[in-house]
């Protein structure tokens, strides 16, 4: 049968659930790093999420009448997101993920996004060779990290909430070079907790938790306190953070905090690129 790509329908999500955890669990186990997804009910969770906002598009790869792997598009920004994008691992390497690429990939030109940004697993050389034969460039390596927690809440630090995305696009695009105060909406009205950090009475950073979450700051000390603030208040498996790799002085502080690297992605873009000129973590997508 020829493969199809349909869609996302709702009532899909829950054997792409199914999907996206025993693709993750899979290529986790083979290499012995820490899983991502812990359960089926937690990718469920995660796909229900993306499925059910306007600023992310999905796709479905179904063959045979059923689905075998989905892939989603954010375009909450400027700067479009990748993933999760995942196909049954019975069906691996039979070219289904390069069918979902090049549908986001279309989707994106289709729109007008000049840029798109993901992360790739540095431990699937597959995807890896796949994704650079599609066009997309590496960029840089980000470690994910387990934070520890800190001993005492922060008291400049308060829960971030919708009144603060202004200030939420000053500190992206300070931070990113492009404000990332669509998908910060997205990810507070989803219910997924924020962070932020004031003084003098102005906000100087903020961090929405979990891989899909991201974060910007004036500085280090900001960025650093805001991570280790939020792993007091979510669940560890929440709390994950990527920190580019290329901030080595970030980096090495975020080890001295006590903060234990779980594993390495790889960042790669297509398209229009500039590096982040400012103090930031970015998400899984972007």
């Amino acid at each position: 049968m020829a493969l199809e790509l349909i869609p996302l329908q709702p009532e899909h999500v829950p054997e792409l659930a199914r999907i996206c955890h025993d693709a993750f669990a899979s290529l986790h186990d083979r290499y012995g790093v820490p899983r991502d997804i812990a359960d089926v009910d937690t990718a469920e969770m995660i796909l229900s999420h993306v499925a059910g906002r306007p600023d992310y598009t999905g796709v479905v790869a179904v063959l045979d009448g059923r689905p075998v792997g989905s892939n989603f598009l954010l375009h909450a920004d400027p700067i479009a997101g990748v993933g999760p994008i995942t196909v049954d691992p019975a069906l691996q390497s039979r070219g289904v993920g390069r069918e979902l690429m090049r549908w986001v990939l279309g989707e994106a030109e289709r729109r007008g996004i000049r840029a798109t940004r993901l992360f790739q697993e540095a431990i699937n050389t597959t995807s890896l060779a796949l994704y650079s034969r599609l066009g997309f460039a590496w960029r840089g390596t980000a470690a994910a990290m387990q934070p520890a927690a800190a001993p005492t809440d922060d008291p400049a630090i308060r829960p971030l909430s919708a009144a603060d995305l202004e200030e939420v696009r000053r500190l992206s695009e300070a931070a990113y070079g492009f404000s990332r105060a669509g998908d910060a909406a997205g990810l507070l009205a989803g219910g997924i907790p924020g962070f932020g950090r004031e003084r003098d009475g102005r906000l100087v950073g903020y961090r929405i938790v979990s891989l899909f979450g991201h974060a910007a700051a004036e500085t280090e000390d900001d960025l650093l306190a805001l991570i280790a603030h939020s792993a007091r208040h979510v669940p560890a498996p929440m709390a994950v953070f990527l920190c580019p790799l290329h901030r080595s002085d970030l980096f090495r502080r975020a080890l001295e905090a006590g903060h234990r690297t779980l594993k390495q992605l790889s960042y790669m873009s297509y398209g229009e690129y500039a590096e982040p000129p400012g103090v930031y973590l970015p998400s899984i997508q972007c």
